[in-house]
């Protein structure tokens, strides 16, 4: 038990003397340097009270109100109790069980994953077409 004690502090210590030398390194320094500069700039200021003017206009007040009609009607109701029912059924709960169990499987998870990235930047309008290699 001392030795992987042991080995755990020097894998700490390890990880903590590369963070300090990344923090220390001139590329985080200019990182960090122009971070300050863009949340200090007239741009992130417009943006950010565009932002709340958005999120206080009537527009904005509209959508949430619409959304919480929607989200507390019947209908809703309705579906969100048979997805409980389903979940909670011997076939609901044998289909979660094997979809957890799929998902422990390597390949399937790294797939997820490219796929969650190619979603990401088809989103941000990057619109890489190829798989990511992992």
């Amino acid at each position: 038990m001392i030795d992987i004690e042991g080995r755990i502090r020097r894998l700490f210590s390890r990880l903590r003397s590369k963070a300090s030398d990344f923090r220390a390194s001139d590329p985080a320094k200019k990182a960090a340097s122009a971070y300050q500069d863009f949340k200090q700039s007239d741009r992130a200021k417009k943006a950010a009270s565009a932002f709340q003017d958005l999120k206080g206009s009537d527009r904005a007040k509209k959508a949430a109100d619409a959304f919480n009609d929607l989200k507390t009607s019947d209908q809703a109701k309705k579906a969100a109790g048979a997805l409980n029912d389903l979940r909670a059924s011997g076939t609901g709960q044998k289909a979660e069980a094997t979809l957890k169990d799929l998902r422990q499987r390597e390949p399937l998870r790294k797939a997820e994953e490219s796929a969650r990235k190619f979603l990401h930047d088809h989103r941000a309008g990057s619109g890489t077409s190829g798989g990511a290699s992992a």
